[in-house]
Order: structure tokens, then C-alpha cells, then sequence
């Protein structure tokens, strides 16, 4: 069974800059919004990125058992860039049958676990995503 992505939209239905700076490049050019921010992710980067979300796609929860993959918490996932220079992490949710939505995305620049300030963002999201689907 294949799974879908797609970014985490705020109440006003926009994706926030933050978390949109690391796709950036996936947009066409002629589509891209005026205050587009500037991308983070390298276009190397951006090709990973591709090559492992369709990965994540195609295996859904079954991508627990591979190293980009991780349940943090409660509704919460990391998924890790693999040959990346710059380490970007992204967390997601599965909130939504079948489908991965990316809450949050930043660089981690420490070893070990994923601190709270990171997770914080995307448990925010989390919560506010859940509140306007119970609505």
C-alpha cells in the first residue's frame, strides 16, 4: 500500500517559512511564490531528500526497520537525510491515514538524541493539526 506526503499547512492553510525553506526547491521556478525563502537544503540535497521520501512512500510504517526512520514519540517521527552534509532532520506525523505530514524540519548540529527544543515546533503543529480536525 502506497503512503503520500505533504506538508504541514498552518490555520490560515499556508505552509510555514520555516518548515517551507527546506522545499523550496521542489517548487518550479514559475510557480514560486514572491517571499519564497531562500532555500536551505542544497540541490544535492534536495535530490536525496526526493529519493528518500519516495522511499518512505513506498514502504509506509515499514520503513521502521531502516536507518532514516525513527518513532520518537506519540505521533512523532524522525526521518533523516542519508549523505547529507548539512544533517537536516525532519519530523513527521502520521496523524493522517496513509499519508506522512512533515511538521517540522531543522539542522541538527549535535550528536545524540533529537533534543526537546527540536521536537517542540513539530508537537505544537501536532496539536494544532488535531484540534482542527476535531472541529
Amino acid at each position: 500500500m502506497v503512503w503520500t506526503w505533504e506538508l504541514y499547512l498552518d490555520a490560515r492553510g499556508e505552509v510555514p517559512k520555516d518548515l517551507l525553506a527546506f522545499f523550496v526547491r521542489f517548487i518550479p521556478e514559475g510557480e514560486l511564490p514572491s517571499n519564497a525563502p531562500t532555500p536551505v537544503l542544497t540541490p544535492s540535497e534536495t535530490k536525496r531528500l526526493q529519493v528518500n521520501l519516495r522511499y518512505l512512500c513506498d514502504k509506509g510504517l515499514a520503513s521502521l526497520n531502516s536507518d532514516i526512520f525513527e518513532k520518537l514519540e506519540d505521533d512523532l517521527y524522525e526521518f533523516r537525510m542519508t549523505k547529507s552534509e548539512h544533517n537536516p532532520r525532519f519530523i513527521l506525523t502520521t496523524a493522517t491515514p496513509q499519508c506522512f505530514v512533515v511538521l517540522h524540519a531543522f539542522m541538527k548540529k549535535y550528536d545524540g538524541a533529537i533534543r526537546d527544543r527540536d521536537k517542540e515546533p513539530a508537537r505544537l503543529r501536532l496539536r494544532e493539526l488535531n484540534s482542527r480536525k476535531g472541529q
